[in-house]
């Protein structure tokens, strides 16, 4: 009997001990299954964090522009647009001294980004030292470029309304508003809800100026400007020229950051004397 109680003791030992080490594989095992569950999910955050960063969620692209509250809706950049155009001429598209012995042409779209990057980051230090001295003055074609390449069309409206402000000088608060206040370049954001919001918030704008239909003056600045970026083969935009006074000679800047100064010291030697009245 105490031969068989031996026995019996060795056998439940060795059961218990299979019973510990299998359970001990199945914790170890769920343990493993929670750790990879636990890793997808940190693996989705990571995507789902490096898209929010590439659109720009988390990006101030306005530079620190002061915020405005109007009629209840926040925009940026309003006093940085009255710093802009403030005690400056504005004759339709051109910024400045009409008679100024240069031109700076850029092409631009309101719904490009690199566009709207130069806007709040270079526009005011060039019209600071080229336009408000005289040395030239600024015109803005506008053209088309993201809405074909996106597949949106907010952008044909947002040209629209800028060109319906021409006639009556408001043009330029209007497109600085727009660019501090751009949405993303493949969102259908320029709504008639949206410009009327900013065009409400433009220095001397206001919503009454808006108009986002067409308009013989709307389709002869966009075919105009068409034009030209075609005949000086714009590919992208922004793009920049300088035009000496009085002749068609269009040079283009291929540093506008850092060269513009340059390129307009180099087109005024080229101006022609202001014509007479």
């Amino acid at each position: 009997m105490l031969g068989m109680s031996g026995a019996n003791k060795k056998k439940d030992a060795a059961q218990k001990a299979r019973l510990e080490r299998e359970a001990a594989e199945r914790a170890a095992a769920e343990r493993s299954k929670r750790l990879k569950l636990l890793g997808g999910a940190a693996a989705v955050v990571v995507v789902i964090i490096a898209i929010v960063l590439a659109t720009g969620a988390f990006k101030d692209t306005t530079g620190g522009a002061e915020k405005t509250k109007v009629n209840g809706v926040e925009l940026s950049g309003i006093q940085e647009t009255k710093d802009l155009v403030a005690g400056l001429p504005q004759d339709g598209t051109i910024l400045g001294d009409p008679n100024a012995p240069v031109t700076i042409i850029e092409f631009a779209d309101l719904k490009c980004p690199a566009c709207q990057q130069y806007e709040v980051t270079q526009q005011k230090k060039n019209v600071d030292e080229l336009v408000r001295t005289k040395k030239a003055n600024l015109q803005l074609r506008l053209i088309n470029i993201i809405d074909p390449n996106m597949g949106t069309e907010d952008g044909a409206k947002a040209r629209i309304a800028a060109h319906n402000l021409v006639a009556s000088d408001k043009f330029w608060p209007f497109v600085s508003t727009v660019y501090y206040n751009q949405g993303l370049e493949n969102d259908t954001w320029a709504t008639d809800k949206r410009l009327k919001e900013l065009a409400t918030g433009a220095p001397g704008v206001g919503a009454e100026a808006l108009n986002t239909r067409e308009t013989p003056q709307s389709r002869q600045l966009a075919a105009d400007a068409d034009k030209l970026a075609a005949s000086l083969n714009v590919q992208g935009t922004p793009a920049f020229f300088v035009q000496p006074r009085g002749t068609r000679e269009y040079t283009p800047v291929e540093d506008p950051a850092g060269g513009m100064a340059a390129a307009v010291d180099a087109a005024a030697k080229k101006a022609k004397a202001p014509a007479t009245r």
